[in-house]
């Protein structure tokens, strides 16, 4: 089974200050972790009113990336690799007017220092599979049109969005991107509505584009289509609804509220709660599909100091599953494996330390514990038996339906070069150990990931 892949994602800022209404959020730490690789820029202002232009609103980045990783897991399944990544970004603004237009491109190249047979998307993959020696790389990683009317913005090709459905699994040297177009718009001051369809994604790992597909199931589809809303309704809580529709697939619902009181020098509490609910559409591709899951936490946080509790839960007789290459998994549990099976419960105590508010700005860390306990895979295993259909192999481990408990441990320190010449750079270290029984999905395995970012802003 796939494994997966701190604190609340940061919300967007315009000009690096005002707030604006912002796309969906989790406080899971490893979606965050992910989302959140190298210091982004500041948002530039959204309102085409305020546009000076096509070029005078341009940007180009670098993004230069060193990633190292060491997987291990029971059934000899061994992985490392060390890569060193780069992203050249460039972003246009757009020309004047009532409508403006504009494009962003990107080039990606990436250099193979470690990493052989097995590596897989640590590495690089061939376009017929294989691949893994393969020394160097490039490829355009992304490319999009885009138009702009006074708040809203439509997107046309490689690109990246954040919604519940298609946040991208950054945990490589270089990330995915998804082919097809997207609306964003802030209209409304503290709502932002998202729309969207994609058809092919260029995962991580690959130079090419390939067909969508599920994570779990390994069902290919045509396309995914979402639309959706996250409500900023106070400056401490907001609120989401979304929906998407994988073809012949699923039709998923997703909605989340998170409201936090108090404040960090006395204490602040922040209480999250969200749903994904699951239901199979058109010709049912992964099957019959009738599945809820829920996650919530509550947070308390003192100065630098916080501590989360988690509580996950899957009703129904199928795994939650989600579009493959996304981290489209904002349940709160789920960290280094997805505690997704049937009917399954986890409890996840996690520590957090920000460091900004003990005179080490820059500095954080995350640490948690987790437990998962009540899988039971044997209806769907019944349903389709051993030699049933490719993704049914999803219920079955070690020839019985998947069952038993399971826990992990990770951790996660973070620092921000705060000033001098690699001001903005970032070290992640990411180490996870997951603990599996014999009968459930996810084996017995260690991960280690060191990922060292340095943002060049050159215009």
């Amino acid at each position: 089974m796939p494994a997966k892949p701190v604190a609340n994602r940061p919300p967007s800022t315009q000009n690096g200050s005002a707030k604006i209404a912002q796309e969906a959020t989790t406080p899971n730490a490893v979606v965050n972790a992910e989302a959140a690789l190298t210091v982004k820029p500041p948002t530039p202002r959204s309102s085409q009113a305020a546009s000076n232009g096509l070029i005078a609103d341009s940007r180009l980045n670098l993004e230069w990336r060193n990633y190292t990783d060491y997987f291990h897991s029971a059934g000899a399944n061994h992985r490392h690799a060390w890569v060193e990544g780069l992203q050249a970004k460039y972003e246009s603004g757009f020309t004047r007017g009532p409508i403006g237009f504009g494009f962003d491109a990107a080039l990606f190249g990436a250099l193979k220092l470690d990493g052989g047979r097995g590596a897989g998307n640590m590495v690089h993959v061939g376009k017929h599979g294989g691949g893994e020696n393969q020394l160097a790389w490039a490829y355009p990683g992304l490319y999009a049109a885009k138009a702009r009317m006074s708040e809203s913005t439509l997107t046309y090709g490689l690109q990246n969005v954040s919604n519940p459905f298609l946040d991208p699994h950054d945990n490589r040297a270089l990330p995915p991107a998804f082919l097809g177009a997207a609306l964003l718009s802030r209209e409304v001051k503290g709502l932002a509505l998202q729309a969207g369809s994609f058809t092919k994604v260029a995962p991580r790992g690959h130079t090419n584009l390939t067909g969508l597909r599920t994570t779990y199931g390994g069902v290919p589809f045509q396309r995914v289509s979402y639309a959706g809303a996250t409500w900023d309704y106070s400056a401490n809580g907001s609120a989401s609804l979304y929906a998407d529709q994988v073809d012949d697939v699923w039709r998923q619902y997703y909605a989340s509220l998170q409201h936090a009181i108090g404040t960090v020098d006395a204490v602040k509490v922040t209480g999250f709660a969200n749903v994904y609910s699951t239901h199979d559409t058109g010709a049912a591709l992964q099957g019959p599909l009738d599945n809820n899951a829920y996650s919530v936490s509550l947070s308390a946080q003192h100065g630098p100091h916080a501590l989360l509790v988690g509580y996950q839960k899957i009703f129904g007789d199928q795994f939650f599953d989600y579009i493959d290459e996304t981290a489209g998994v904002y349940l709160v549990n789920s960290m280094d494996v997805d505690y997704n099976a049937p009917h399954e419960q986890s409890l996840q105590l996690r520590y957090m330390f920000d460091g900004k508010y003990a005179g080490w700005p820059g500095l954080q860390a995350t640490v948690w514990a987790q437990q998962g306990w009540g899988a039971d895979a044997s209806a769907g295993a019944g349903q389709y038996g051993v030699g049933g259909p490719s993704f049914s192999t999803i219920y079955f481990r070690n020839g019985q339906p998947v069952h038993g408990r399971h826990h992990e441990f990770g951790f996660i320190p973070t620092y921000v070069v705060q000033h001098g010449p690699w001001k903005n750079a970032k070290v992640t270290f990411i180490a996870e150990w997951h603990v599996g029984s014999a009968y459930y999905s996810d084996s017995t395995n260690q991960l280690y990931r060191l990922l060292v970012t340095l943002p060049v802003r050159v215009f």
